[in-house]
């Protein structure tokens, strides 16, 4: 069985240039990832850019490099084409058939539907955060884990694991957390950037979507709507849903929560989950992916009718959990 992240760091050290790829509405985990993993290449003098289709959400705009990822895929041919955290080629977006140029394709991800695309395919379900596995890959690479290295390491693994509180967090994940800290990462710069900061608009638009959060009759499901009329009415921009789902989910006895958010290009879902239910198996019947406990899609047609069929999926997991002989 090869040694992944070995191979991957020999293929990375012959390269002359490699794009690194995050998926559509970027998180923590695939941000950090990417950004740390061309500070590792830079530190080696080998060209590498980080893109993302999406932008880099305002959480994570401070950490290292953040300034530097490009929105629109280049033209040209690359050598070495890294997906990250994409369970799909379609995952990266517009980015998506730069990657596919590439002389060599690498995907790393650690969900648990990753198709199996690519030249060197290092997936590992086990991993709390894709942050992991390129922590592997980086030392791999034989490059010192610096601070602002470990500052994008860090983002990924606290962001992934909701700060150490979701089920995937392991005791690996806290052993590399510590020497991530040793390197200078900041565990509270991170928490302060992505779950207590908001904007005035934010904080508005957040008011508004718990006041209309609705219950399923067995009251296991819980959901609400952001249109760009309350956006508008807030003060608001679509980054601003970030965390609102998650917040919804704290309802007494809900397994699963729901954000359905009315966009240009669909009505974007964002599913959360606990209690045994799976978000990812939600989000999988309509096209999308992510972990058990957080996953999302973007459905098309109208908001009443995505939002019926989301439901009906997400009263089949409820169901499907209830048969279930041990559900954690």
């Amino acid at each position: 069985m090869p040694n992944h992240p070995d191979q991957i760091a020999a293929v990375l050290r012959k390269s002359r240039s490699v794009l690194i790829a995050c998926h559509v509405a970027p998180d923590g985990d695939t941000v950090g990832s990417a950004l740390a993993l061309r500070l590792a290449l830079a530190r080696l003098g080998i060209p590498a850019q980080v893109g993302s289709a999406d932008g880099v959400p305002p959480a994570f705009r401070t950490l290292p490099g953040a300034d530097q990822v490009l929105t629109t895929p280049p033209t040209g041919r690359v050598d070495v084409g890294v997906a990250m955290e994409c369970s799909t080629l379609d995952r990266a977006g517009t980015f998506g058939p730069a990657l596919g140029r590439a002389t060599t394709l690498i995907n790393i991800d650690h969900h648990l539907n990753t198709a199996g695309y690519g030249h060197i395919v290092y997936r590992d379900p086990a991993a709390a955060a894709v942050g992991e596995l390129v922590g592997k890959v980086i030392e791999g690479l034989r490059v010192p884990v610096d601070r602002e290295i470990a500052q994008c390491l860090l983002a990924a693994l606290v962001t992934d694991t909701g700060t150490f509180r979701y089920p995937n967090t392991t005791a690996q994940t806290l052993r590399l957390a510590a020497d991530l800290m040793d390197a200078g990462a900041s565990v509270s710069d991170i928490v302060e950037r992505a779950y207590e900061t908001r904007s005035l608009g934010g904080l508005r638009l957040l008011g508004m979507a718990l006041a209309s959060v609705q219950l399923n009759a067995d009251r296991h499901i819980a959901w609400t709507t952001v249109t760009p009329q309350m956006l508008a009415a807030a003060g608001a921009v679509s980054e601003d849903t970030t965390g609102i789902v998650a917040m919804v989910r704290q309802v007494d006895g809900i397994r699963i929560a729901l954000l359905f958010e009315v966009t240009a290009g669909g009505v974007k879902v964002s599913i959360r989950s606990r209690g045994g239910a799976r978000a990812n198996v939600i989000a999988e019947a309509f096209g999308g992916g992510g972990h058990q406990g957080a996953a999302g899609f973007t459905g098309t047609g109208e908001l009443a009718q995505v939002m019926a069929q989301t439901l009906a999926a997400a009263e089949k997991e409820i169901h499907q959990l209830a048969e279930r002989p041990s559900s954690p």
